[in-house]
């Protein structure tokens, strides 16, 4: 049965993502535009985030949210500041998604 909570959670990893990414444009909070960007994403990610743990457990929520947080923004660090993860990094985020896949398809909780 599909859980609304996931749509939150997608909701929230997907701000927290942009927030994240962008900090670096802010130039030190020097900068407007980036800036407002940045406050503006933290707060969607964590008003979702409070609302997706309405739904699942908190430490299902956050373990995701962490886990394809920090995936989703080496990806999109590829893009935005042309960074190379090396292998060590890739190998660590394919543990962080394999875990997220396997509590998520095995775990009780």
């Amino acid at each position: 049965m599909f859980n609304i909570g996931f749509l939150w959670l997608a909701l929230s990893i997907g701000a927290e993502i942009t927030g994240t990414s962008m900090i670096k444009k802010t130039n030190s909070f020097k900068k407007f535009g980036p800036s407002l960007l940045v406050i503006g994403a933290y707060c969607l990610c964590y008003f979702a985030l409070t609302r997706a743990m309405g739904y699942m457990p908190v430490g299902v929520a956050y373990s995701l949210w962490c886990g394809f947080g920090i995936v989703g923004v080496t990806a999109v660090s590829m893009l935005l500041y042309k960074q190379k993860p090396d292998l060590p990094a890739i190998f660590a985020m394919a543990l962080i998604i394999g875990g997220s896949i396997i509590m998520n398809t095995f775990s009780q909780m």
